[in-house]
């Protein structure tokens, strides 16, 4: 009994509501099935897709215009709720227990001809996103109140005498809740962990860890299956091409032990042929085992400022799956023979083993290849004819990459440098350089002919989709990048090399980010608008990426036409991807807070010293300055007392009433540091100098006297762009 089926035909426009027992008639279910068919009814209703009404008929949500959405709440109660046409305003008294991140259905009261200010009633919770708990613990008169560290849940969150488990007054806690708000209960929680005082040290960073959901340690029965996995045995070898004889590299950071994709490259008389060698990690994690299990819950490795949370145990991580050097290794290889203009002319895949011939850095490559010094160049001179084939063909490749209009966005990332206490020292850039770009190149080319190959072969499989932008988001970034003196926004690439090495790069390629789509996994294969490509997955780091391993498992099934593994993956494919991009967004806003402490923590040192940096955001609360480090501090909106500042929204500026000083992103200024804090990982600047009149007439400064303002509260999330 396909569950599709039953979907589709309650869905169609011949459709009546009828009892579960007319449907089971019309579609001829037969009695042998009618238990599995009851089950796929109640899991519709479960996931929101159909609604049981009073007399058991069986409803379809569409039909009744009710809406499936993840709630995102607001620090003032109210909330939002999104569908293709854009959001839905939830009002604080329709929230009906909601919390942010649950899935929920909710009910349009409020709509206009355009489809906006639009307004909606959550009427069912169909799944919770918080069950944990991490904040700051008080006790009252026996009973307990945890303070949430996410400022979109409740204010206070109430404990019983029972379930404190010994935590004192002030100290940092994870908590389950045990009791959601509904109109006759509170939300109540059980205390599970005590994590310390938040200034002791190593807790600000836990309680981020802990607050997403990831876990440090593993559970026995994955680390005993990990201890398994001993070594390579000739059986293993069997059926697999031989690439030992190969002279293949591996590029990475100087600090990466879990090392999964290495790389050939050859030059023929007809071209190029580009080897992409990923360690075949679906040979040890096998489907449903305890391993694989782990995997799934954790979905990715998580690379914070201080450390690495490992979608694997560090045996197979760093150990028989990482691509070490001069050691046998099992891998999926994917040959892509170009010629000598860089299109491909053949794609071929397969099992694999090989021996890493060195494991290269990306400063070394750059430096081997640009600055070429004598004694690097002589340590690794059975290198050269690869390096030079390899940055052939690296140019050739980043010319089509141009050509097909994919979108480059120079947004830096910061990284922590610690002393050895762990204190943070300083924060700095990550280079960057064309060795990085060499790399993503190759990784790029082979995650798409997989894609294609996948597809081409009609394999249940895991896509890396992005859509294309909101037209009217977009052309509002561009204008008002036009109007800041930039012509070339008609084109995307022209822009980012017009603005590229001026202090407003940042600012404004992150704005670009921001009116894209965010980039998701989805079991259909729409393509990839960033990288221009119809046909995109993820294939190349199954040691610490989820996707990927189901795409090996995927190719696998292709190449051996394996149809048990075929329909396995058909089945599980939906419901992984929606995994796979929740737990990588909790990845990405873990790392970033993680990074937010760090900075913060650095900032401390600094209090009272002035700098210099670009808007990168402008609010109705103020707005933000980006240094040249990275590090982003607010300048609050009551600490400008040189005239009154008005909001523009369309403008994304401040603009003074009476002298006409703007404030807007892209505008160099000068600030002081007031404060930074590491444990609510806040940074606020004082402004040195007044702002630019931007073609406005410049009046006459005027006094400091302090206007009246209501300042927002301040809630702001970073996107970093991935591909």
């Amino acid at each position: 009994m396909r569950k599709q089926k039953i979907y589709d035909f309650i869905n169609s426009s011949e459709y009546a509501p009828m009892t579960k027992e007319n449907i089971a008639v019309l579609l001829c279910v037969p009695a042998s099935d009618i238990d599995e068919f009851n089950n796929i009814i109640d899991e519709l209703e479960k996931e929101g897709e159909i609604i049981i009404g009073r007399k058991k008929r069986c409803f379809s949500a569409k039909s009744m215009g009710l809406v499936k959405a993840i709630f995102r709440s607001t620090t003032k109660g109210f909330g939002f709720v999104s569908d293709d046409k854009g959001d839905i305003h939830i009002a604080a008294e329709y929230v009906n227990g909601a919390l942010n991140g649950d899935t929920v259905l909710v009910k349009i009261e409020k709509k206009s001809s355009a489809d906006k200010n639009r307004e909606g009633r959550i009427i069912s919770i169909l799944s919770r996103a918080n069950n944990i708990i991490v904040g700051v613990f008080t006790q009252e008169r026996g009973y307990g109140i945890i303070t949430p560290d996410n400022d979109k849940l409740p204010d206070e969150i109430f404990v019983s005498p029972r379930d404190i488990n010994g935590a004192l007054n002030g100290q940092k806690v994870v908590a389950k809740i045990v009791e959601y708000e509904t109109p006759t209960t509170s939300l109540c929680c059980r205390i599970t962990e005590i994590l310390g005082f938040p200034y002791d040290f190593g807790v600000d960073v836990l309680s981020v860890i802990k607050g997403y959901d990831f876990s440090l340690e593993f559970p026995s029965d994955v680390l005993q299956e990990a201890q398994r996995v001993d070594k390579i045995e000739d059986e293993d070898l069997s059926g697999r091409l031989n690439l030992t004889s190969k002279t293949i590299i591996t590029i990475d950071g100087e600090d990466t032990k879990d090392i999964d994709d290495a790389i050939s490259v050859e030059k023929t008389e007809s071209g190029y042929i580009l080897g992409v060698h990923i360690a075949d990690v679906s040979h040890y994690v096998k489907p449903n085992s305890p391993l694989d299990k782990e995997a799934y819950s954790r979905g990715t490795s998580v690379y914070l400022a201080d450390r690495v949370i490992p979608m694997l145990p560090v045996r197979l991580s760093n150990g028989i799956c990482s691509l070490n050097e001069g050691v046998l290794r099992l891998t999926m290889s994917v040959f892509l023979h170009y010629d000598t203009n860089g299109n491909v002319i053949k794609t071929t895949f397969h099992k694999s083993y090989i021996k890493s011939t060195a494991r290269m850095t990306y400063e070394n490559v750059r430096l081997l290849i640009s600055e070429k010094p004598p004694l690097l160049c002589e340590k690794y001179s059975y290198l050269r004819p690869v390096l030079d084939a390899m940055y052939e063909l690296y140019l050739l490749l980043a010319q089509k990459t141009s050509e097909r209009g994919t979108i480059d966005f120079n947004i830096p990332e910061a990284k922590a440098v610690f002393d050895k206490d762990g204190k943070t020292i300083d924060i700095v850039k990550r280079e960057n350089s064309f060795a990085n770009k060499i790399i993503e190149e190759f990784m790029v080319a082979a995650n798409s002919a997989v894609a294609k190959y996948l597809w081409e072969n009609n394999i249940g499989a895991i896509y890396r989709v992005h859509d294309e932008p909101n037209k009217e988001k977009l052309e509002n970034t561009l204008n008002f990048i036009y109007n800041k003196g930039y012509k070339h926004c008609r084109s995307l690439q022209a822009l980012m090399k017009e603005v590229s090495d001026t202090p407003q790069e940042v600012a404004f390629s992150t704005m670009l980010l921001r009116s894209m789509a965010k980039a998701k996994y989805d079991s259909k294969n729409d393509g990839h608008f960033g990288l221009m490509l119809d046909n995109y997955c993820h294939f190349t780091s199954p040691i610490r990426r989820y996707p990927d391993l189901v795409c090996h498992r995927a190719l696998k099934a292709a190449i051996k036409n394996d149809k048990k593994t075929k329909s396995y993956l058909s089945a599980f494919v939906n419901e992984a991807s929606v995994q796979c991009s929740e737990r990588e967004n909790a990845a990405a806003m873990c790392e970033r807070d993680t990074l937010d402490i760090k900075k913060a923590e650095y900032m401390e040192g600094f209090v009272g010293q002035e700098f210099e940096g670009v808007i990168s955001s402008v609010t109705g609360f103020g707005f933000f300055v980006m240094l040249p480090n990275t590090v982003e501090g607010l300048v609050r909106l009551e600490t400008l007392r040189d005239d009154y500042y008005v909001f523009d929204e369309k403008t994304l500026s401040l603009y003074g009433e009476r002298t006409g000083h703007t404030f807007t992103i892209g505008d160099v200024v000068k600030v002081k540091l007031a404060s930074a804090n590491k444990v609510s990982r806040r940074i606020d600047f004082l402004l040195l100098e007044g702002g630019t009149d931007n073609g406005r007439k410049r009046k006459e400064k005027a006094s400091r006297s302090k206007q009246k303002r209501n300042p927002r509260v301040l809630h702001r999330r970073k996107v970093r762009g991935r591909h």
